[in-house]
């Protein structure tokens, strides 16, 4: 197994729990990583020559491609997000890999919810523009490939995920925090999602499949919950309508039915996770 992005929050728990079955090799860009029982090579997707060489040197069985540029780490996300893609879909189709990209929900308009894997996509945001080209540019390189899109992704080990450490920072420096009510996600515990990628990389499943947590949850619920759960106080937190000179999807909810048929996996929401403080803390 190759993972684009190893370094990451979600593919460095994809290294972790994959290195258990398969031979893995994880790319790093900025920030080098010392993950025992993983092959580790400094490698930037976007530049197409160094992925065909990493590729082709290493002959995956599969890719898991986990490398992006999220949204607050630059603006970048044409060549990271569209060109990186390309390349990565190209290298693994020309040795007859398989290919599993990480998308989003974030391709979708956000005017209905609980959105289907048929579903056309209708990016509203920069990021989700970019994302939807991805999908694009996978099915065009002709890769066998699973087009899994997930969404909010949260975690304490290691490390924090950045979708609740911002928001401790910021109730630690004392900030009152403003967090939109009418913004819908389902958010997926990092461990649950990177099980559930585990599973499908030994399968032949192609194609696209939603993956998110179980509980539909607004910016505010899912923040204020998880503040709870570190035991911050929310007395400063407040509910707020998302800004309304921003062009931005409200209603992201999936419906995961699939996948929870699918896996052995299970893709618990948020309460559930949390109600477990003692064994994911």
């Amino acid at each position: 197994m190759l993972i684009t992005g190893g370094s990451g929050y979600l593919g460095g728990w994809v290294a972790r729990l994959a290195r258990e079955d398969w031979d893995v090799t994880a790319t790093y860009g900025s920030r080098r990583v010392a993950e025992p029982g993983v092959i580790w090579r400094d490698v930037d997707v976007r530049d197409a020559a160094a992925v065909a060489s990493l590729i082709t040197g290493r002959r995956p069985e599969v890719v898991v491609h986990t490398a992006a540029l999220n949204p607050g780490q630059g603006n970048d996300f044409e060549a990271v997000n569209v060109q990186g893609t390309a390349n990565v879909a190209s290298a693994a189709a020309a040795i007859g890999a398989r290919l599993v990209h990480i998308s989003t929900d974030m391709v979708f308009d956000g005017q209905r919810g609980n959105y289907v894997e048929s579903d056309t996509p209708n990016p509203l945001t920069p990021y989700g523009v970019t994302k939807a080209k991805a999908e694009a540019a996978v099915i065009e390189s002709g890769v066998d490939a699973l087009i899994v899109r997930t969404s909010l992704i949260y975690g304490w080990r290691p490390t924090v995920a950045r979708s609740a450490q911002w928001m401790f920072d910021a109730v630690n420096r004392g900030e009152t925090l403003r967090l939109w009510a009418d913004e819908m996600r389902c958010p997926i515990w990092v461990e649950s999602l990177a099980a559930a990628i585990v599973e499908l990389a030994g399968w032949d499943y192609a194609g696209y499949l939603h993956i998110g947590g179980a509980e539909p949850m607004s910016r505010y619920d899912f923040g204020t919950a998880l503040l709870r759960f570190a035991d911050f106080d929310t007395s400063t937190v407040e509910a707020v309508p998302s800004p309304s000179d921003e062009l931005r999807p409200l209603d992201c909810t999936m419906d995961s039915s699939l996948a929870r048929e699918l896996l052995a996996t299970p893709l618990p929401g948020v309460g559930k996770v949390l109600a477990r403080s003692d064994e994911i803390r």
